[in-house]
């Protein structure tokens, strides 16, 4: 694996281990609303204080949660916590494909609205609500959809890689340019912005390996080439 497939699966490790607990997933909900204090969380969830820092501490020590100071007009100053994290995780389980995406986002990176979505101004009366509802409709649908999609379009993905092993199989290849194929068009890490390279990588294979030694040259000129857009 390479230094960057170690890296994003160290980062997938660290992912899976912050949400396996139900009470962190809470927690990071509530975050993701406001920042909050760690006795606030307790009495939201229904739990003691000493069982909320304890998550705290552990989402904090994975890059999740900042906490910092805060001013309170109702007692002593607080520490806050709030989200310091901003990354989308999808994971595709499907007979042929077993697909795992983290997409990460800067700090200060700003994901612009598409377009036909709007997010109106706060304000407290019905219409806004209304709007607000409406457009929250609009997004579910298109989330529903695009999950649609991306079960579609895995399942294709996870049929074409396994005709490819078919090939391989078939053509008795050595099991060491079976598994660098496999690493090209079926790498650990999925990263969706590489992924032209590797695929030509893999037709080359493919090419030197399937045409015999002793075509002629001229033959060789008329292989079909495929294109990756």
């Amino acid at each position: 694996m390479s230094g960057h497939g170690r890296e994003e699966q160290d980062d997938l490790d660290k992912v899976f281990k912050a949400l396996g607990h139900i009470t962190r997933r809470r927690i990071l909900r509530l975050l993701a609303q406001n920042p909050r204090y760690p006795y606030e969380i307790s009495k939201m969830l229904g739990l003691t204080s000493r069982v909320i820092l304890k998550h705290l501490e552990a989402l904090q020590q994975v890059g999740f949660v900042v906490k910092e100071p805060g001013v309170s007009t109702q007692g002593p100053d607080r520490t806050y916590y709030r989200l310091n994290a901003s990354f989308g995780l999808s994971t595709t389980i499907l007979p042929n494909s077993f697909v795992i995406r983290l997409t990460q986002q800067g700090p200060k990176h700003r994901i612009a609205i598409p377009q036909g979505f709007i997010v109106p101004e706060v304000s407290q009366d019905v219409k806004a609500v209304r709007v607000l509802l409406r457009e929250l409709g609009k997004i579910n649908k298109r989330l529903t959809v695009i999950d649609e999609e991306r079960l579609k379009f895995a399942s294709l993905r996870g049929q074409i890689i396994h005709r490819i092993e078919d090939i391989m199989t078939q053509c008795s290849w050595d099991p060491k340019s079976c598994q660098k194929v496999r690493q090209l068009i079926n790498p650990i890490s999925d990263d969706e912005r590489s992924i032209e390279n590797p695929l030509k990588e893999a037709l080359e294979a493919f090419e030197k390996l399937l045409t015999p030694a002793k075509k002629k040259k001229k033959d060789a000129d008329d292989i079909v080439r495929i294109e990756f857009e």
